[in-house]
């Protein structure tokens, strides 16, 4: 892999209807379609004729993300369960106020943490994502396109750095609905961020500037 375009799923039913996210699976709404769409296109003039392994979560808002930007770039995505957000246990289709009823108190270290039921903590979620990165790496001859959730893309670009468990605590990104990472070898065989958090294709959509609540690492927040 010489090349990783991450892509955060955009505007979901779970932004507007103050739901938890994570594992609780909703539908992207139509802006979050009209920002899949500029995506698309964003890609497909940063491909040109390069070949690229399109793959996302298997959750439905981050599927039909990727579906809409495989039909604009002429690609089949496949899906994995490894690449889903951090599972938030009992919480799941849970609002937030519901959800903060059943939160587990903080324990340290904090990567440590499970914050409900059944649900990850960081390091668990970490080391699935991480275990599937490794995977895939050497399958994909040059480009890979991986379409997931805000932490999940917290998670690949940490993997992508090297960083590990306990380090990764100390160290986080932030990346808005539908923006466009890129993560690049560079001249000396560096991984380097040549990207991060692009927005740039969304200009002139309504709610172009949508800004959610910064994620925690836990099921707690909006952007989940």
């Amino acid at each position: 892999m010489n090349t990783l375009l991450l892509i955060r799923h955009g505007q979901s039913d779970q932004h507007l209807r103050d739901i938890t996210g994570g594992w609780t699976d909703t539908r992207l709404t139509d802006l979050g379609r009209m920002q899949a769409q500029r995506v698309g296109e964003r890609i497909k003039r940063l491909l040109g004729p390069r070949p690229a392994r399109l793959v996302g979560s298997d959750l439905v808002r981050a599927a039909e993300f990727a579906r809409i930007i495989g039909g604009t770039c002429a690609m089949e995505p496949h899906f994995y369960e490894e690449l889903r957000e951090l599972n938030n246990g009992d919480a799941i289709n849970l609002s937030r106020a519901k959800a903060k009823e059943i939160e587990q108190p903080i324990t340290e270290p904090l990567h440590e943490w499970v914050p409900y039921p059944h649900a990850e903590s960081w390091r668990m979620m970490t080391e699935r994502i991480h275990g599937f990165m490794e995977l895939l790496n050497p399958l994909v001859a040059d480009t890979a396109i991986v379409v997931t959730h805000g932490n999940t893309g917290v998670a690949i670009t940490q993997w992508w750095l090297g960083l590990t468990v306990p380090v990764i605590p100390a160290i986080s990104f932030e990346l808005d609905p539908a923006s466009i990472t890129i993560l690049r070898l560079n001249f000396w065989n560096e991984r380097a961020i040549a990207k991060l958090n692009d927005t740039a294709h969304l200009h002139g959509l309504e709610a172009d500037e949508l800004k959610l609540l910064p994620h925690p690492r836990h099921p707690g927040g909006l952007d989940l």
